[in-house]
């Protein structure tokens, strides 16, 4: 039975992006196409975000905490590897040592002094600039005479004995300023301590450990021990032990009316065969400390021009 007045199904086609949607089989096409084209970019966008963080990583792991690299082109270096990824290069050398930044250097055993002096240069000028030590509207002549490497320090980078010579335009040494005043202020030692990125993050007169320190210890322990022996402070055959630091660094200094080149607070520890105190006389008992096992006490020494002994005596010298 027909039914008068019922409205007939619109069956034509009726595109929505390109797509009948009247077609059920269309429809369904469509929709597996879209879905698989979405899975593929999500799948694109994840692997894309697991290899930067692959990068942020790495590039972490090598310039702060001191890892090796994990994505980077390797090349064989002279008793070396040397690592270049993105953002980055580091130098690892046979001896343990490490570098980032290693562009300024040759190998792991030397560098460059011509290339490496002329940076150093530069650095060391804006670095003084940077902390009020030069000025350097009345500097005339600022030269890098002598370089030479001293030992790694606690910024991943490298201590470097640096010596300096410059001369001001009114003839003085006031236009650099240093922290402590040398024999000789317009020819100068320092310690330029660079950071993992090769950077100047310390520029000082003396440190307590390096290469160069253990010089100077080596130098002046047996300088001591004949000043001592010489002014009756020690006895030799009641002497078990004995080791000499450099404390302090007080440069050249004035103690009643003398001018001396070179001065140092001296650490002095020891022990005796009698299990006393006697062996070496302190400059001062009441600074005696430790126990006959481990006796310790300080004494100021005072140095010419040719680093010999002129004067020792009680820490309080300096205080004077």
């Amino acid at each position: 039975m027909d039914i008068i007045g019922k409205k007939r199904r619109d069956t034509s086609a009726n595109y929505f992006y390109g797509v009948n949607v009247n077609d059920k089989e269309a429809v369904r096409v469509e929709y597996e196409r879209l879905r698989k084209k979405h899975r593929n970019i999500t799948i694109m966008v994840i692997i894309v975000l697991f290899a930067l963080s692959l990068v942020i990583v790495d590039f972490c792991r090598v310039n702060y905490l001191g890892g090796k690299p994990l994505f980077a082109i390797s090349k064989r270096v002279e008793r070396g590897t040397l690592f270049t990824g993105l953002g980055y290069k580091v130098l690892y050398c046979q001896n343990g040592e490490r570098y980032i930044g290693s562009v300024l250097y040759k190998s792991c055993d030397q560098f460059d002094e011509r290339t490496f002096a002329n940076v150093m240069y530069e650095k060391i000028i804006k670095y003084a600039e940077d902390t009020k030590a030069l000025d350097r509207s009345k500097l005339d002549k600022f030269e890098i005479t002598n370089i030479a490497y001293d030992e790694e320090n606690e910024e991943d980078g490298g201590d470097y004995i640096v010596d300096i010579a410059f001369t001001c335009k009114d003839g003085s040494d006031k236009c650099f300023k240093t922290e402590k005043e040398y024999n000789d202020p317009l020819n100068i030692k320092v310690y330029i301590r660079l950071n993992r990125y090769n950077e100047i993050y310390a520029m000082t007169p003396f440190k307590t450990s390096g290469t160069y320190y253990d010089s100077l210890k080596e130098n002046y322990t047996p300088k001591i021990l004949e000043y001592l022996k010489s002014n009756g402070k020690v006895i030799e055959d009641n002497l078990s032990y004995v080791d000499i630091n450099l404390v302090e660094n007080h440069g050249k200094y004035k103690f009643r009316g003398t001018t001396y080149a070179d001065s140092y607070m001296v650490e002095i520890n020891y022990t005796c065969n009698d299990s006393s105190n006697t062996c070496i006389e302190a400059s001062g008992k009441e600074d005696l400390v430790g126990d006959f096992s481990n006796l310790t006490f300080y004494m100021s020494m005072f140095l010419d021009e040719n680093d010999n002994i002129l004067l020792m005596g009680p820490k309080e010298y300096f205080e004077l």
